[in-house]
């Protein structure tokens, strides 16, 4: 008996691995891309630059749960504005700015964090020659054409 116990234990200690390296739950995958990734967020960066205007947006991920954009921007500010139906949460990766948070204009650089509730007004913009690389993230997906209303 104790020779099956550790010839069972050995075979589901060998074939374990096989099995749980798989997704077990194809059925509860629902997101662009499909599969883990690991970013190199520089990279990223570097690879999409800004070639007309003065922004560049990119989804890098998607669910019905959260969105996640880069974006880049380049001297110019984005107008006050709302989100109707999402959160939004805004990681400065580099480069500097300001935010506007509860009716002032706020300095912002590398490493910064701003949350922003829906309903609640802000803004971020550079200086005329400055660049700011900032991590998006959306708490589920905007609409089909946005959800922001311009307040200027």
């Amino acid at each position: 008996m104790r020779k099956i116990f550790i010839i069972g234990f050995l075979f589901l200690f060998l074939f374990s691995g096989q099995v749980l390296a798989e997704p077990i739950a194809k059925h509860l995958i629902d997101a662009e891309p499909g599969e883990a990734l690991l970013l190199d967020v520089g990279k990223w960066f570097q690879a999409h630059p800004i070639e007309k205007g003065l922004v560049r947006y990119g989804t890098v991920f998607k669910s019905p749960r959260v969105q996640v954009v880069f974006i880049r921007l380049k001297g110019a500010p984005v107008g006050r504005h709302i989100h109707t139906q999402v959160d939004d949460l805004l990681y400065v990766y580099k480069g500097r700015g300001e935010f506007y948070l509860n009716g002032k204009w706020v300095p912002a650089k590398a490493g910064d964090f701003h949350t922003c509730p829906r309903g609640v007004a802000h803004s971020i913009r550079t200086g005329e020659d400055e660049e700011i690389w900032l991590m998006c993230f959306f708490t589920e997906p905007l609409p089909p054409g946005g959800d922001r209303a311009m307040i200027d």
